[in-house]
């Protein structure tokens, strides 16, 4: 049984920005710099920043980050190596993304999920 996710991913409201999400959800392991978003959204990076902190409450930074947090804990629910899910959700290292995981979540992934 998966438990609870221990947070909630905010969608905003505006279209261009809920198809950069999608983006987001399908390619979590690409590098999502603000440079590159705002690119993607032809906004300048400013304007992105204000658009997402107003409409989702988090910087863009910190969206990116629980987006892949998310997908991290949903495959490593089916199952999938910790190494995989790290290396899938855009960490270079079982270790980097283990620190991640322990920094936000109190626990590392596979305490997590016993």
């Amino acid at each position: 049984v998966m438990q609870a996710l221990p947070f909630h991913l905010p969608e905003p409201h505006s279209n261009l920005l809920r198809t950069l999400c999608k983006q987001i959800g399908e390619e979590p392991a690409r590098e999502w710099t603000t440079a590159l978003a705002a690119s993607v959204t032809n906004m300048s990076e400013r304007t992105l920043n204000r658009h997402f902190q107003q409409q989702t409450g988090l910087s863009f930074g910190e969206w990116v980050r629980r987006a892949r947090l998310m997908a991290a804990l949903m495959r490593l629910a089916q199952g999938q190596s910790v190494l995989r899910v790290a290396l899938d959700t855009g960490y270079g290292s079982h270790s980097a993304f283990t620190a991640m995981f322990r920094r936000v979540m109190g626990v590392s992934p596979s305490d997590y999920f016993r």
